[in-house]
C-alpha cells in the first residue's frame, strides 16, 4: 500500500543482475515510487497543455507521418531517438531476458533524457505541433515501460483518452 504494485515490481527488476540474489531496500522502493510519480507528472503536464490549447484528444500518428509533420529539428531528433534507438535497445534487452538492463535503461531515459531534457525543451517552444509529437513520444515511452509497470502505464494511457485498444494489446513500438 505504501509504494504501489508497479513501484514494487519495478524495484524488483531495477538494479538486479541476472543470476544474483535480490537486494530489496526501502530506498529502492522509494526511488521506484518517485519514478511512478514522475510518470504521472509528465502525463499531467500533457493534459494541462491540451486544456490550455483547447485540444480534446490527440490522435496517435505513425512514426513516418510524425517525421513529415515535425516543425522543429529537435522534434525530429527525438522521434528518431525514442521510436527507433530506444525501442531497439529495450526490445533487444527484453528479447535476451536482460530485464534489469531494460529497466535501468528505461529509468535513465525516461527520467533524465525524456523528462529533464526533452520536456523542458518543448516547454520553451510549445506549439500544437510540438505537443503532438511530445505526446506521441510519451505513448511510446509508456509502451516500453508497460511490461515493468503495467497498472500505471495503462491508467495513464486511458486517462489521456486514447481510443481503441488498451495499451496491453496495442502494438509494440516498431523496431527497424
Amino acid at each position: 500500500d505504501q509504494y504501489g504494485a508497479d513501484a514494487v515490481r519495478f524495484a524488483l527488476v531495477y538494479g538486479t543482475g541476472l543470476g544474483n540474489d535480490q537486494a530489496m531496500s526501502y530506498s529502492k522502493l522509494d526511488a521506484s515510487r518517485k519514478f511512478a510519480n514522475k510518470l504521472w507528472n509528465m502525463a499531467r503536464f500533457i493534459e494541462f497543455q491540451r486544456k490550455n490549447m483547447s485540444i480534446k484528444n490527440t490522435q496517435l500518428i505513425a512514426h513516418e507521418d510524425l517525421l513529415k509533420t515535425a516543425e522543429h529539428a529537435a522534434d525530429k531528433i527525438w522521434l528518431e531517438k525514442i521510436q527507433k534507438n530506444w525501442a531497439n535497445d529495450i526490445t533487444r534487452h527484453i528479447d535476451n531476458y536482460q530485464f534489469n538492463q531494460a529497466a535501468e535503461k528505461l529509468y535513465e531515459l525516461t527520467w533524465h533524457a525524456f523528462a529533464d531534457i526533452y520536456i523542458e525543451d518543448v516547454k520553451s517552444r510549445l506549439t500544437e505541433n510540438a505537443l503532438l509529437i511530445l505526446e506521441n513520444n510519451f505513448v511510446v515511452m509508456l509502451k516500453l515501460l508497460h511490461p515493468f509497470m503495467p497498472f500505471i502505464t495503462e491508467e495513464i494511457y486511458q486517462k489521456l483518452g486514447y481510443e481503441g485498444k488498451p495499451l496491453i494489446v496495442s502494438e509494440w513500438p516498431s523496431v527497424k
